[in-house]
């Protein structure tokens, strides 16, 4: 639809660039909200270490070299900081490309998700430390740089005083509403940005937004807000990559070759900044590998960089044009490196060990990065049976809590449950998108024990449904009212179908079957004491888990 290649329908790009800006608002909040400082605490040297020097690694390497090709007379732009622009763009990779794909494979738990995401965390706040710097960059003033960082400081002090002392009473009271949840998300994202808007504040909407999704990050909602903006996101961001698109220049043969002459080095610079930051800091071959294929892009940032940096100046079109080049080469070269990344890890392996023979790349996987991964039993929704089932476990095997992860709406489970080792999770377990927030990766048996009549707004068979396009190969376990409901869900696709009379049946009749080999009242009376005392036993743990 755009003026250059198109049918000139959209006269300028400008024209829905505004607009389409929103999307990366709302992409920065998004990432905002999975950003918890305790997790990236958490996530240990190897990825604290790398996430921290790739930035500077990639880009001081990158200038060095795009400066000496353009002292040998390859141009890339005739402003004055072409060369650094280019390696700075170049060292920054696709949060919303990355994420999204690591997603779809469940793989944002894994060692090699986790190394990935934290990367992009750190490039992010690097990206956010130029934006602060930049329309300064020509004539750099300390006090200015000061009073920028002062406003950054300052607001995310705000943020975090704000979600510290009024955002826990307000979200426990609307969480009883999906709709009031998203509308006060959305309403906080936007109050951030126009306070960061203010003339006398002065910091950009998109670092307003990822200070306002990090002050959230803390709460059990943040899987419900991301399932539930995704959608207003993708909206915007496709108008994003359509204003992208309406820039696309007519092709010319320099550009383009100087795009993939750029691309090229990118490619072998991460290897630099990634594979042997995380080899040097002890990590495994397979784990740097994974994290250099899936990093493997520059970022949709670039491009507004770039922008911004043609506005002030700095660059000229020809160097958003090569840039753009180079984004559109190793978007869809990347997408598809990503899709068969343990594949191509294999493919090095076997080779290394045909060159090395034994100092070769071992093809192992780097198992669990922390406990957290170990979870791979999921409850939807936290009722009488679930309860007195925790309460089971508890007595007679808590190892088994520690395998727990539950998704409930109502928040006052939360702490009994946490103080069992059992993750907690705020979210609409009906929903397929909030579920892939909730949990990352392939649980082993997802169970739902609210029978129908208990639930609000959806029944165990849209749960099955659900469960099943989410996680195909977990074992699910349901909970039928009647036997037609329960023939329904077993052919429906549901592993097992719980029926609160039939288990009774089933334990009067072995009580009952017992009875007629004993010797006399005797024995059945001592087996009711016994079945007394347990069941004693089990109502005191339910008691101590509801108070």
């Amino acid at each position: 639809v755009g003026p250059n290649l198109g049918l000139d329908l959209v006269h300028t790009h400008e024209a829905v660039s505004e607009i389409a800006n929103l999307g990366l608002v709302f992409l920065l909040f998004m990432i905002g909200l999975e950003l918890d400082v305790h997790e990236i605490l958490r996530m240990g040297r190897v990825v604290l270490l790398t996430g921290l020097f790739q930035f500077p690694v990639c880009f001081g390497a990158q200038y060095l070299l795009f400066t000496g090709l353009n002292a040998i007379g390859l141009s890339l732009g005739t402003g004055q900081y072409a060369g650094m622009y280019c390696a700075l763009v170049c060292a920054i990779s696709s949060t919303m490309i990355v994420v999204k794909l690591l997603s779809e494979k469940g793989e944002t738990e894994r060692p090699n998700g986790r190394l990935t995401v934290g990367i992009l965390i750190f490039q992010d706040i690097w990206a956010m430390v130029f934006l602060a710097i930049q329309p300064n960059l020509a004539n750099p003033d300390l006090l200015t740089l000061c009073k920028q960082f002062g406003m950054i400081a300052a607001l995310i002090i705000l943020a975090l005083g704000y979600a510290k002392f009024v955002m826990p009473a307000v979200l426990f009271f609307a969480s009883r509403s999906v709709e009031l949840m998203l509308v006060l998300s959305l309403s906080w994202c936007f109050f951030m940005g126009v306070t960061a808007h203010l003339p006398w504040v002065g910091v950009g909407m998109e670092l307003a937004a990822l200070i306002a999704g990090v002050a959230l990050a803390t709460f059990p909602y943040s899987a419900e807000f991301n399932g539930k903006i995704k959608y207003i996101r993708d909206f915007f961001i496709t108008l994003f990559f359509a204003a992208l698109g309406m820039q696309i220049p007519v092709p010319s043969a320099k550009p383009i070759f100087t795009a993939l002459l750029i691309a090229i080095c990118v490619l072998l610079f991460r290897w630099l900044g990634i594979f042997c930051l995380v080899y040097i800091l002890g990590g495994s071959a397979r784990l740097g590998i994974l994290a250099t294929i899936n990093l493997s892009q520059i970022s949709e940032f670039a491009l507004v960089i770039c922008s911004l940096g043609m506005s002030y100046g700095h660059i000229d079109d020809t160097t958003l044009e090569i840039i753009i080049w180079v984004f559109m080469m190793l978007s869809i070269l990347s997408s598809n490196l990503m899709t068969y990344n343990h594949q191509i890890f294999r493919r090095l392996a076997w080779l290394s060990r045909k060159v090395l023979k034994q100092r070769g790349i071992q093809d192992t996987d780097d198992g669990p990065m922390h406990e957290e991964d170990e979870r791979d039993i999921l409850l939807l929704g936290f009722h009488r049976i679930a309860s007195m089932m925790v309460a089971e476990f508890e007595q007679h095997n808590p190892k088994l809590l520690r395998k727990l992860q539950v998704v409930e709406f109502n928040q006052a489970v939360k702490e009994p449950l946490l103080r069992r080792g059992i993750k907690f999770s705020y979210g609409d377990f009906s929903s397929a998108d909030v579920l892939e927030h909730c949990f990352h990766g392939e649980p082993k048996i997802v169970i739902s024990t609210t029978p129908d009549t208990m639930l609000q707004g959806t029944t165990n068979f849209a749960i099955l449904k659900v469960a099943m396009s989410v996680w195909p190969k977990a074992h699910i376990i349901v909970t039928a009212d009647n036997p037609q409901q329960a023939a329904e869900l077993y052919e429906a696709g549901a592993h097992y179908v719980l029926r609160s009379a039939k288990l009774c049946a089933e334990r009067l009749y072995e009580l009952l079957n017992k009875f007629e080999t004993d010797a006399g009242m005797s024995d059945l009376q001592r087996r009711f004491d016994k079945f007394k005392k347990k069941e004693n036993d089990q109502l005191r743990k339910f008691i101590a888990l509801k108070v």
